[in-house]
């Protein structure tokens, strides 16, 4: 009996021994993590004010900064500070600082959707404070305090505005005259222009007028309708372009059957087409308008005979060199309606077929479309209606 109890004993000790770890019980040290240092640094940040210790709440700042990282509700604490002690200057607006102004702005949506999820997934970006907190009511009330001791024509009257409200409206306002040089105006505008140089896919359509000029004009007006695609980046437009010309020209022309009998025979057939690369090149830029600069280089001709019985298809073939100027005008930041005039060069005698030839001039009326869903959201978020 000894024996099997001293056998259980065994038994039972080497499985505590496997069980427990020696390096569990060296497992002491503990590291706050952003989440602790949030939640109980904006409690601080609140008691600190309640007291008037302003020193002790920018020490706690500094702190919070240096464990978190520049996040939107450290900025949002240091500006409100700075502007109870009326020591805010234009170092305080860092190049985050439209990040950090959108961010309150999307923070204050899911607030007021009750999107608890959403905040859920994005902790890191809202800066590990949970949407209406108790920081989030305090700022609120703390920032319309602030509002009522400063001019309303300032940068200051205008932050404090933004955090007692839910921040829209704000980039419409900051856009105005009445901030003009103002360093957050110049931070806007730049965070504008990185989105303003986000590549967008394009895609028009093309009617008009193909008007010959030289020994062609026996050839006549001809309609002119096609499309383009491709994109645009910074202030180049980049577009494969493809139009199509047609109808009996006004009077009879002379031509010649190179694929049969090399006979000349007057004829009144004209269909033909454009097939090239475009390049447009920004030179004057508002927001709603703009003028091109245009370029393209393709392929060009039309046909001189249709298929008849035994006689083929005779076309006249050429290179199409062309430039011209384009303008547009934008119905809202994605749709626009535009004139486009340009200068064909051309060599319609290289196949032998006809034996004249000129310089056409195009004029296009165009409806298009540029289109980039991050572009357009950032945007939006910005409250920016231009181009």
């Amino acid at each position: 009996m000894k024996r099997v109890g001293f056998f259980l004993w065994i038994v039972l000790f080497s499985h505590f021994s496997f069980a427990q770890d020696p390096f569990d019980k060296l497992m002491t040290l503990r590291q706050l993590d952003c989440e602790d240092v949030s939640l109980n640094s904006s409690v601080l940040y609140k008691k600190y004010l309640m007291e008037s210790k302003t020193d002790s709440a920018q020490l706690l700042l500094n702190y919070w900064l240096s464990k978190c990282g520049d996040r939107e509700p450290v900025f949002r604490a240091s500006i409100l500070l700075s502007l109870i002690e009326r020591n805010f200057n234009d170092t305080l607006l860092k190049p985050s600082t439209i990040d950090h102004l959108k961010n309150y702005i999307n923070r204050m949506e899911l607030q007021k959707n009750y999107d608890i999820a959403t905040y859920e997934y994005y902790k890191s970006y809202y800066g590990f404070l949970s949407i209406g907190s108790e920081f989030d009511r305090f700022t609120k009330t703390l920032a319309g305090a602030i509002k009522e001791t400063y001019p309303e024509s300032t940068v200051e009257y205008l932050l404090a505005e933004f955090y007692e409200s839910d921040g829209k409206g704000f980039f419409s306002i900051l856009q105005t005259d009445q901030y003009q040089g103002t360093v957050l105006q110049n931070r806007y505008f730049s965070a504008v222009d990185e989105y303003l140089n986000y590549q967008e896919m394009h895609m028009s359509w093309l009617t008009g007028i193909w008007i010959p000029t030289g020994d062609i004009e026996v050839l006549g007006n001809h309609p002119d309708m096609g499309f383009q695609i491709g994109y645009k980046k910074n202030k180049m437009s980049y577009d494969m372009t493809l139009t199509f010309k047609w109808g009996d020209t006004p009077t009879p022309y002379w031509a010649r059957r190179t694929k049969s009998n090399n006979s000349r025979e007057l004829t009144r057939e004209f269909f033909g087409g454009y097939f090239g690369f475009d390049v447009g090149r920004d030179l004057i830029v508002s927001k709603r308008h703009e003028l091109q600069a245009l370029f393209g280089l393709g392929f060009d001709g039309f046909d001189v005979f249709a298929e008849n019985g035994t006689m083929p298809v005779e076309s006249v073939a050429s290179y199409n060199f062309n430039f011209g100027l384009g303008y547009r005008y934008y119905l809202s930041s994605s749709f626009y309606m535009g004139l486009r005039v340009k200068y064909n060069v051309v060599d319609y005698t290289l196949n032998n077929v006809i034996d004249f030839t000129g310089n056409p001039i195009t004029i296009h009326f165009a409806v298009g479309g540029l289109y980039n869903l991050a572009k357009k959201n950032n945007l939006d978020r910005l409250e920016y209606r231009g181009r």
